[in-house]
């Protein structure tokens, strides 16, 4: 697979067994890497990561479950750790949220290597994550899980976000329908979005069919998952089913719904809610792989995840029409992060393009959106993807989740807003 700037969002197995999956053999942060992962093409396992000093070790493994709110930082985390990024500007990396330099926990609980990292407020005291394809690396092979799903206690994020186990049980594991993993039918299922309601979870994924060329993944369909017993167990919600124009017409798929004109802007999404609980959940929509703009929707929280009760903004007022929906933020979109922040008393849009991530601001939640800020630049670090908002913040600063593609796993990051507006 050739590794680029539009890598797809996850090491992208072609079958199975994983034979060979796309890499970088640099160091990222460098403009060398820019340059061997723009155009080169390599192989490397997402279980071939970088193994920490016995330092690192040790003070990893003393982190325990959790190091809580009232914690401070252990002295390692305070340096730089082999693979976290060095950066100058706005934005700094916090520490490793997985793989080899988080706590140990997470590599006992089956979680050694993953992508992506979805967060948002259970409404019950924590913060659950939801992860892309994962990887147990283990002697019995990589372990391959097309998803996961990890909790947290930890709601101040100012000495790094440490995760205590998975949400779902005692192990690392798939816990959205389990995809084909057939090229060219259902190659995985990947969460795009997380969100509590009403006491309930959700959270909503893609089918992806293809992954194609670098950043033009093609889906069969998106749909939300629910969870009622706090993410142990969960079960999809059959009237949120969006079908795409290039589903694949295999009977090992789930029924799919008749496409509705304007689904296929829908396939990815980001959940959001406005502070003032005006009673709607407010969904994002972008089309598959990397080059779509974001539409928005809103649906009743007494109905949601309905589609047939959704309202789409056409460009000045709500229509009940899926394809009237206009861009609310125009350009390049990918893996689209929205919340309300009430440090700055303004809706921030986090999302990765061709710049790098970058982030914007608008006073309410379908814009008019300020101009693109740039976080960490392709030039600071060519390999870094999915931008995700932690939903607690705290002294004028972001915290957010990208991860590196060299790494394969999820980086937790500052940001100083009051640098960036």
């Amino acid at each position: 697979m050739n590794v680029s700037w539009d890598s797809p969002t996850s090491p992208r197995p072609f079958s199975t067994a994983i034979a060979a999956l796309a890499t970088a053999s640099v160091v990222a942060g460098t403009l060398a890497a820019a340059t061997s992962l723009s155009t080169g093409t390599a192989s490397a396992d997402p279980c071939d990561t970088y193994r920490p000093s016995l330092g690192d070790q040790l003070a990893a493994s003393s982190l325990g479950e959790s190091l809580g709110s009232g914690s401070s930082a252990p002295s390692w985390l305070t340096g730089h750790p082999e693979g976290l990024p060095q950066l100058s500007g706005n934005t700094q990396a916090v520490n490793f949220l997985t793989g080899p330099n988080s706590p140990d926990t997470l590599r006992m609980k089956g979680l050694n290597s993953t992508d992506l990292g979805i967060m948002w407020d259970a409404g019950d005291s924590r913060v659950l994550a939801a992860f892309g394809d994962s990887f147990t690396c283990g002697a019995n092979g990589d372990g391959w899980h097309s998803n996961s799903l990890f909790q947290t206690h930890d709601e101040n994020p100012s000495n790094g976000i440490f995760l205590e186990g998975p949400a779902t049980g005692s192990r690392s594991e798939e816990f959205l329908p389990r995809s084909l993993k057939i090229d060219k039918v259902e190659m995985t299922i990947i969460p795009t979005a997380g969100i509590e309601v009403n006491g309930a979870q959700y959270v909503d994924f893609m089918s992806v069919k293809h992954w194609g060329n670098p950043g033009s993944w093609t889906t069969n369909y998106a749909q939300t998952a629910k969870s009622t017993d706090g993410g142990k167990t969960w079960s999809v919600v059959p009237n949120s089913m969006r079908t795409n124009t290039s589903a694949s017409n295999d009977s090992r798929l789930p029924t799919l719904v008749a496409h509705q004109p304007g689904a296929e802007n829908f396939q990815m999404t980001a959940f959001a809610k406005t502070p003032s609980a005006d009673g709607f959940v407010y969904v994002y929509g972008t089309p598959n792989g990397r080059s779509g703009q974001a539409r928005l929707a809103r649906i009743p929280e007494a109905s949601f995840p309905t589609w047939s009760a959704a309202e789409f903004w056409d460009g000045s007022s709500w229509s009940s029409s899926m394809s009237r929906a206009t861009p609310v933020i125009d350009g390049r979109v990918s893996e689209l992060s929205v919340m309300y922040n009430d440090q700055i008393e303004a809706w921030l849009a986090l999302y990765e393009t061709t710049e790098g991530i970058v982030i914007r601001k608008a006073d309410s939640p379908e814009g008019p959106w300020s101009d693109k800020h740039t976080l960490v630049s392709r030039t600071q670090v060519p390999d870094l993807y999915g931008g995700y908002m932690f939903p607690h913040q705290v002294n004028n600063s972001l915290y957010w989740v990208g991860t590196s593609w060299a790494q394969y796993n999820a980086v937790v990051f500052k940001t100083d807003l009051n640098a960036v507006f």
